[in-house]
């Protein structure tokens, strides 16, 4: 395991001013829109976790955070590598929460070599770890992409801290059990909260 502090910055609210706690990070990982980037929430970013599917990742693709693409030094896509053919009947047929735009969003990052995907199988076992721990609300889907960047990297870092994680989005993330999740974890000492209150 390594020894670098993460610190992982969900895009609920914080409303502290924490930009001084964030610079001490060796890591500093956000996702898709970094929560807009407001001042109180410092500029700097190692890891970024971007959708490349569906609406959102089309607005990335045109519309790229503004963000230091030199400083970063992984860029992780939480969807798996799209199938060509799938891809050419979802445009034919206008399903848009399924097209890919990773092709478009990568271009923005002039290091290709930092960036990554997920593999389905890793989600789908993140997905089966939390729904040993009771039932959702409704079926879900994937578990939600902070909660697999937790996961990575508690296997992979000794010291993660957590901020701006709400537990609540889209229906089809399992919000309760992600928060049951993050518990269990902090009461192992794996995961700690930032003091952002």
């Amino acid at each position: 395991m390594q020894n670098e502090k993460v610190l992982i910055l969900g895009n609920g609210p914080i409303n502290k001013d924490v930009r001084h706690q964030i610079d001490d990070f060796d890591r500093v990982v956000r996702f898709n829109f970094c929560a807009g980037l407001p001042t109180h929430l410092g500029a700097k970013c190692t890891d970024l976790w971007l959708s490349s599917r569906g609406k959102q990742a089309k607005k990335i693709a045109s519309d790229f955070p503004s963000i230091d693409t030199n400083s970063l030094q992984q860029v992780i896509l939480t969807e798996p590598a799209p199938n060509r053919v799938k891809q050419n009947l979802f445009k034919l047929i206008k399903r848009k929460g399924k097209i890919d735009y990773s092709v478009e969003i990568i271009s923005h990052i002039e290091n290709k070599n930092i960036v990554t995907r997920l593999e389905e199988p890793y989600r789908r076992s993140v997905l089966a770890d939390l729904l040993q721990l009771g039932r959702p609300e409704y079926k879900p889907v994937c578990p939600s992409s902070g909660m697999l960047a937790i996961i990575y990297f508690i296997k992979n870092y000794q010291k993660v801290t957590i901020a701006g994680f709400g537990f609540q989005g889209w229906k089809r993330h399992p919000w309760g059990l992600e928060k049951k999740k993050v518990n269990e974890l902090v009461r192992q000492g794996k995961l700690s909260w930032l003091d952002a209150s």
